[in-house]
């Protein structure tokens, strides 16, 4: 996680420094090291977010393209990985996921969107023209109801439609402005 809870602030990871999770309140340590992005991580094993999953870089570049207030936002129990500035969450996934969790999560989250790394989950899909083919298509997605962006790491988002294996492109700029952020991609 990028935000920890210190002296009742939301504060980024420094060195040597100790502060709270801001859903459990379990103590939470930094991790800066020269190789991996600065975080936080829980003391020991905890079972703090059932919707928690190891996060990588790619989960990083796109959290900080948001206002630090709509990254990490704490909703009951939950962190959703970024709330729009209209109130809609992004859910940012890089691994696999099981139909109940994806069903878990989109019940939970209500209005939300998911933005699925290309470079991992959707490896094998190819665009052309308005249609796509995604050579072994990770059926776990079938059930998903709520809109499906592919990140392969261009200037771009894919927006499926998995009933006909259609898509759309869209400009990840005007994603992020549209939801209240503002580009600082990584060159």
């Amino acid at each position: 996680m990028i935000w920890a809870i210190k002296n009742n602030e939301r504060i980024k990871a420094q060195p040597k420094e100790k502060a709270i999770c801001p859903l459990c309140n379990e103590e939470v340590i930094s991790k800066c090291g020269e190789i991996k992005i600065w975080h936080w991580s829980h003391k020991v094993d905890s079972e703090c977010d059932s919707f928690g999953e190891p996060e990588t870089e790619w989960h990083f570049n796109w959290k900080k393209q948001f206002p630090n207030e709509n990254q990490e936002v704490r909703m009951e129990n939950h962190r959703a990985d970024i709330r729009s500035s209209e109130g809609i969450i992004i859910e940012l996934q890089n691994s696999s996921i099981t139909p109940e969790k994806i069903r878990e999560r989109e019940e939970f989250y209500k209005d939300m969107i998911w933005i699925l790394n290309g470079e991992t989950i959707a490896k094998n899909i190819e665009f052309y023209k308005q249609r796509y083919k995604w050579k072994w298509f990770p059926e776990s997605w079938r059930c998903v109801s709520k809109p499906i962006y592919i990140d392969l790491g261009d200037i771009f988002l894919y927006l499926l439609d998995i009933s006909n294996s259609t898509f759309r492109k869209v400009s990840k700029d005007a994603f992020i402005i549209y939801h209240g952020g503002k580009p600082e991609w990584k060159k």
